[in-house]
């Protein structure tokens, strides 16, 4: 339970807030200088002073030509303001996937965080990325269960949406890989149900078949049931990125999400039999 003004507007309080806002520094280098001071002995301690050699680890993953050890040594807010609010978010994640190299005793810590980022309004929640603990966008909650249940319920082709979900929602995005892996969980779910003869193919042919048969629907007695085809024509037009000459251009970060997100419902009416051929 959190206390809310009783003049609190409460779409104000649903907005998700980029960066670092005000009311979130203080208590976000609070949590720095905690996770930099931790360390297992017996259970969880603290050290007296941040570990210097996790701020190394950090620049030479990042190959920062320029160390930042001596602000480290003013305190943690003289390390953020050298920083800077994206590259210090970097660290935070960094500092992320260290405590939960720490073990299960440092969890407290990492609930701190994700109470901290839930608390403040912060576009940035803790997530997963490569087998990791990580900061992730945040979206609605509901969206996120949705894609959850979509995820583990469709095989290979929940593995690949999880991919290009991580990939456009992750700290450091890549919209490219985003697209393509949405693109790739739509054909994994739906390629052998449209065209199981065709071994070779793609988003596009399904959509020139599903076209062509002219009765792929949901169950649904409205003159707009065909609209999931309209949906996947939509994902396909839209990847500019797999176009070489000048045709080509990385997807924005909108297209990439929009994209994403076009690709979940797809995978799931494909993988429940939602979306079929009916007279």
């Amino acid at each position: 339970m959190q206390w809310r003004s009783r003049r609190s507007d409460p779409a104000e309080l649903a907005v998700l807030y980029s960066g670092v806002p005000p009311w979130m520094e203080r208590p976000l280098l609070n949590w720095v200088n905690a996770a930099m001071k931790a360390y297992i002995g017996y259970g969880l301690s603290f050290d007296t002073h941040p570990n210097k050699e996790l701020l190394q680890e950090f620049e030479t993953a990042t190959r920062r030509h320029a160390s930042l050890l001596r602000e480290l040594s003013l305190g943690v807010p003289a390390l953020y303001k050298a920083m800077g609010v994206e590259e210090f978010l970097d660290f935070v994640d960094f500092l992320v996937f260290h405590i939960e190299r720490l073990g299960w005793e440092a969890a407290p810590i990492l609930e701190g965080l994700r109470e901290l980022l839930q608390n403040a309004g912060s576009e940035w929640a803790l997530g997963t990325r490569g087998g990791h603990a990580s900061l992730e966008k945040r979206v609605p909650e509901g969206v996120v269960q949705a894609v959850d249940g979509t995820v583990a319920q469709s095989g290979s082709a929940g593995q690949l949406l999880a991919e290009a979900w991580h990939a456009v929602f992750g700290r450091s995005p890549d919209t490219e890989e985003a697209y393509e892996k949405a693109i790739k969980a739509v054909e994994e779910a739906g390629a052998h149900v449209v065209t199981p003869n065709n071994k070779k193919a793609t988003l596009g042919t399904m959509v020139r078949d599903m076209k062509a048969q002219g009765d792929w629907k949901l169950d649904l007695p409205a003159a707009d049931a065909d609209v999931p085809v309209r949906m996947a024509d939509a994902l396909w037009i839209g990847q500019e990125s797999r176009h070489g000459g000048n045709g080509y251009r990385k997807p924005t970060q909108e297209e990439a999400e929009a994209a994403v997100m076009l690709a979940v419902p797809l995978v799931q009416w494909f993988t429940s039999g939602a979306l079929m051929r009916r007279p």
